[in-house]
């Protein structure tokens, strides 16, 4: 057991009831740390114990007692008395969870009246002088053996509930402070989510009224809708990365493994974090065996780990600056490295990385765009596949490394999916349920310009009227709708329309427990918000 020092110290609790006991006994307690090299506390110290102080340590009957009350088990726990020229000390051994973990001695107590010739022995072994030893040992009364054990017990029981109330209080200490620590955080993490919202935000509203307001040229109106697209697809990874740490750290995250390689992976994440690196002017350099590595994981979330490694390595280095990427086989594993010329970790923040929501940098991490949820999500998701990982760093200023170990695989032989040939999309006749005046003319406008006939709802009970009447072949439904939900509203639809209707939900609600109710509720598909028009097309072809 880690036992914090700070227990024994000698508080105002401890101080009023050692001086208690040391007051009705007339005797000078010692506390002793597992080391038992020196006391850790001296309370209510006797005329007696004075005296001898600068000595006493010598006398072998001390060490004697707390050795013996150190080597103690909690099973046989016992009051140690050690008795020396009439002299004697009482010892007590610490318990805390099962565990002794000190030691407590009350000295001096005498036992009978010594002769002159023991009281000379005494004063020489101890240096101190015989008239003034014996002045001392006549103002003490001898105690008998059955009443020293009585003082014993009574400071064992008082002893081990001071240390119990210390211990329980060092433990609340803590507590409130990783309490206080988790609430900073987490002001912190809304302050940072809160800017990280509105960067986009703020880009998408100019890019807006620019194309609404008129007057700009086709190439400034096409700039800003690249932009209001790419600002979009930021905002929903944001989220994206906010349900899957929320999923993963809360263990509700299921591995879809397959035989993955890893080229495939680290190019698939290069793609992704490319305009990011790119933006940074960033050199990036790919090393990889000739051999091709094979990995036992799930290949969404291999991508994972590698995208967010580019992407912190991409964040957190200075304009053109160098990202590499090395892998190399080990006996059971690979090893996959992502090292950078940037800002460096401090040796504070070192042990810290993993953290959720953990930044060296407030000020950077605001100017470079994150949440702090990178590294827990690629930690998590690492241990997930079984393997490792660290994060190594020289200090600020000398760049980072980090090295992920992963089991390989075993080879597979999975055809190629066939090259999909261009082919003419067919129209279909689709009702539109939503709620939202803005979302529901966008799907409208989005169908329409694909050549399908659209009709739209604004609610649960009138989707289910217009189904009824019109008996479209595609319904869009979202799910959090007035009058009628839309698990109800499927429901309904799929026993007015049976399954000559194609039914897809498009909602915000992402989380694996969501696809569940809306495929029990009777819908074929699921679409996450923002829903691209891509994913609308391959939804609507049944891909």
């Amino acid at each position: 057991m880690a036992l914090d020092k700070t227990v024994f110290e000698p508080d105002a609790a401890w101080k009023r009831a050692l001086e208690k006991y040391g007051a009705a006994t007339h005797l000078t307690v010692e506390l002793y740390g597992r080391d038992a090299r020196w006391p850790i506390a001296q309370v209510h110290s006797t005329p007696l114990f004075e005296l001898l102080a600068p000595g006493h340590h010598a006398l072998s009957m001390f060490a004697a007692c707390v050795q013996r009350c150190l080597t103690q088990t909690a099973a046989a726990s016992t009051i140690v008395v050690e008795q020396r020229h009439s002299l004697a000390v009482i010892g007590s051994p610490l318990m805390l969870n099962g565990e002794v973990v000190g030691a407590a001695v009350a000295a001096y107590v005498l036992t009978a009246f010594p002769d002159e010739h023991a009281v000379r022995r005494l004063a020489k072994e101890c240096n101190v002088t015989f008239a003034a030893l014996s002045r001392r040992i006549r103002e003490e009364l001898p105690l008998t053996r059955a009443r020293s054990n009585v003082y014993g017990e009574l400071l064992q029981v008082l002893c081990n509930a001071l240390l119990s109330e210390s211990y329980r209080a060092r433990q609340q200490e803590r507590t409130a402070m990783r309490l206080t620590a988790a609430d900073r955080a987490k002001d912190d993490f809304l302050a940072m989510l809160s800017h990280e919202l509105r960067n986009p935000l703020g880009a998408i509203q100019i890019a807006s009224q620019i194309i609404r307001l008129g007057g700009a040229s086709q190439a400034a109106v096409q700039k800003a809708a690249e932009i209001v697209d790419r600002q979009v697809k930021h905002m929903a990874r944001l989220l994206d990365d906010l349900l899957d740490v929320s999923r993963i750290t809360s263990g509700r995250i299921e591995l879809r493994k397959s035989s993955v390689p890893l080229a495939t992976a680290v190019a698939h994440a290069m793609e992704t974090s490319r305009a990011l690196i790119d933006a940074h002017g960033h050199s990036l350099t790919i090393s990889l065996p000739e051999e091709p590595i094979l990995l036992e994981a799930d290949p969404t979330r291999l991508e994972q780990i590698v995208t967010n490694l580019l992407d912190n390595a991409a964040k957190y280095t200075p304009p053109k600056g160098h990202i590499a990427v090395m892998a190399s086989l080990e006996e059971n594993g690979v090893v996959l490295r992502v090292r950078d010329t940037g800002v460096g970790i401090s040796s504070e923040m070192l042990p810290r990385v993993f953290d959720l929501f953990a930044q060296g940098d407030p000020s950077l991490a605001h100017s470079q765009g994150g949440l702090g949820i990178g590294l827990t999500m690629v930690q998590k998701l690492v241990d997930l596949h079984g393997g490792t990982v660290t994060v190594h760093s020289e200090g600020l200023g000398r760049g980072t490394e980090v090295v992920v170990r992963l089991p390989l695989g075993t080879r597979s032989h999975t055809p190629p999916e066939p090259a999909s040939e261009g082919r003419v999309r067919p129209s279909h006749h689709i009702l539109v349920v939503e709620d939202n005046p803005d979302a529901r003319e966008m799907l409208r406008v989005t169908l329409e310009v694909d050549g399908h006939r659209v009709e739209v709802a604004e609610d649960g009970p009138q989707g289910v009227a217009m189904a009824r009447s019109s008996r479209p072949q595609i319904v869009l439904v979202d799910i959090g709708l007035p009058g009628l939900n839309g698990y109800e509203v499927a429901k309904q639809m799929r026993a007015l329309l049976g399954r000559h209707v194609r039914l897809i939900a498009v909602t915000g609600y992402g989380q694996p427990e969501d696809r569940r109710r809306t495929k029990e509720a009777g819908f074929d598909a699921h679409l996450t918000k923002p829903v691209s028009c891509e994913q609308i097309a391959e939804v609507l072809e049944g891909r």
